[in-house]
């Protein structure tokens, strides 16, 4: 009997000394954190608040010169308006993750860990000919060839992912052509170089550093708890809630907008990269013929009053989109997250509601 229970206890003890998986648990915040100051907060306020009778629904920050005049959350969390939405509300951020993955790609640089000049062949031995010379210079910036056709969804393992896009046929390199897969692929060095996951690197490099607290991944997303997480319009198909390629690195993470603004303050006060890694993140690298220059998972525009606009956006099929506007020299920024998807003129809300605060703060007619 002794031995059967001293086996027993050793059992036990060896069990709890094995790594535990990261699992979502809401991290509470002390109040609501609200924010709505001066004049011109309280004006964008009213405006926003007029805007939940159209439709919309989700959390935005404002911070003119670095101070932040307006953080608050709009409209409901689910269908039956049971629960408002708050600061603290957790939304997908759908492809503004893709500017977060070319702050780790940047990151692991900074390390010396890669070079964004490397090419495929470089990091991966069993790379076929027609992908060798592809770098993860060309990924990031959507000059690849690689196709937008999201084919590895429900790929659940890193090498299942590189074998599948390698199986694609590659398009014309150095010509722009949105795509996803670049990331993926991406994420998938980093996580060959670095020894660790994805999720793992992103934390230990950049949420603990900035201080993201609420942050998360969407296999992670506890969407039962709807006083702290915004219901998606549709729901995911069950395979695709559990950890998959389809949605690593170039969508999929989840936070709130006190987190974003917080992720976007480290970033731009060179917390987390130095200056000559931001502006190689922010590009830009190339420009469009619609004017658009191309970052890392960033972009730049001049606006109709000739200032430099960097942004990083995304948006999903089932409601969630987000934004980070960011107005250089006029030291004005716009964060948005919301869960209502289409409104009004049949655009995304991270556009047309953040297009509809820029033009009052700077009364563009």
């Amino acid at each position: 009997m002794k031995e059967n229970l001293i086996v027993a206890l050793f059992i036990v003890i060896l069990s709890s000394c094995k790594q535990k998986p990261h699992v979502n648990s809401y991290r509470p915040y002390s109040n609501d954190l609200t924010i709505v100051r001066d004049r011109l907060g309280k004006r964008v306020d009213s405006l926003l608040l007029r805007e939940i009778a159209v439709g919309f629904s989700g959390s935005v920050v404002v911070s003119v010169n670095d101070t932040v005049i307006l953080q608050k959350g709009y409209g409901w969390t689910d269908s039956l308006k049971s629960h408002t939405v708050k600061p603290s509300t957790q939304f997908y951020l759908a492809s503004t993750t893709k500017g977060i993955t070319g702050v780790l790609t940047l990151v692991a640089q900074q390390k010396g860990i890669l070079k964004t000049s490397d090419s495929l062949s470089m990091l991966d031995e069993n790379c076929p000919t027609h992908f060798r010379n592809i770098s993860i210079h060309d990924m990031l910036v959507h000059t690849s060839g690689l196709s937008n056709e999201y084919e590895t969804y429900g790929a659940t393992t890193r090498e299942a992912n590189m074998e599948l896009l390698y199986q694609r046929p590659l398009g014309p390199k150095g010509e722009f052509k949105y795509s996803s897969a670049g990331y993926w692929l991406t994420a998938a060095v980093i996580e060959k170089i670095s020894g660790i996951t994805y999720e793992e690197f992103a934390r230990k490099n950049l949420f603990e550093r900035a201080m993201m607290k609420n942050t998360d991944f969407w296999f992670e997303a506890d969407e039962q708890h709807k006083d702290a997480f915004a219901q998606k319009l549709k729901k995911f198909p069950p395979g695709d809630l559990h950890p998959n390629w389809g949605y690593r690195a170039s969508g999929g993470i989840t936070t709130n907008i006190i987190d974003l603004n917080t992720y976007f303050k480290a970033l731009t006060t060179f917390q987390i990269l130095n200056k000559g890694s931001l502006d190689q993140l922010f590009g830009p690298h190339l420009t469009l013929e619609s004017g658009i220059g191309i970052g890392y998972g960033w972009y730049t525009t001049t606006t109709s009053r000739g200032i430099r606009e960097i942004w990083s956006r995304g948006g999903e099929s089932f409601g969630h989109n987000s934004a980070i506007r960011w107005f250089v020299d006029e030291n004005v920024a716009i964060l948005i997250l919301t869960n209502c998807g289409e409104i009004e003129s049949g655009g995304e809300a991270n556009r047309t509601v953040s297009d509809k605060i820029e033009n009052f703060i700077f009364k563009v007619s």
